[in-house]
């Protein structure tokens, strides 16, 4: 009996921890109210709550991989991953009036993710490795990439020549075929 009273003490501490934890915290995992439709600046929010991603409940920490998809009553979903974005609006019954954004780093701001161009070996929370960029040259001549992390800057450089860039509609296809830096064989074959 003794050794049972320090396992009971730990457990019933580690529940109310737990659950002290989520009654105390101050996270955001949509916004209601958004009939504009336009994207919600995530820094502004992330002054006085913690912003969680609809798709893998992370928090978003790093608005350059961020995103939001809005739905049709004005609630705004926000994402740490472009990849989860897609995941997430594939699973919804009413994807084709969604309206996304993805943040791009040339104006820090969002734009409609038909509009962007991607890198498919970008640094991303979860490991997608899909990165938006306002530009077709701003995604070729991006460095904030696996490749040039794992291979050195200066063999990225020599490498840079045959960088892919991709649309919105190829990065779609392949992050719901898990086509991604997720998948082991895949990220060998996107890397080299």
């Amino acid at each position: 009996m003794k050794k049972f009273i320090p396992y009971f003490v730990l457990t019933t501490l580690g529940i109310f921890l737990f659950y002290y934890a989520q009654a105390t915290s101050e996270n955001v995992y949509y916004i209601d109210g958004n009939v504009e439709k336009i994207p919600l600046q995530v820094e502004e929010i992330k002054k006085e709550k913690s912003i969680i991603c609809s798709d893998c409940g992370m928090m978003v920490k790093n608005p350059l991989t961020s995103a939001q998809a809005i739905i049709p009553s004005g609630r705004t979903y926000f994402f740490d991953d472009v990849g989860c974005m897609i995941r997430w609006v594939d699973q919804q019954s009413s994807k084709d009036k969604i309206k996304m954004y993805v943040y791009v780093p040339e104006c820090s701001c969002y734009i409609d993710p038909f509009a962007a161009w991607y890198v498919r070996d970008g640094i991303t929370p979860i490991g997608y490795g899909v990165v938006a960029y306002g530009t077709s040259m701003s995604a070729l001549l991006s460095d904030y990439t696996m490749s040039a992390y794992e291979f050195g800057y200066e063999k990225f450089k020599e490498k840079e020549k045959d960088k892919q860039i991709y649309e919105f509609d190829e990065v779609r296809e392949y992050v719901l075929r898990g086509e991604t830096l997720l998948h082991p064989i895949m990220k060998k074959l996107i890397l080299q």
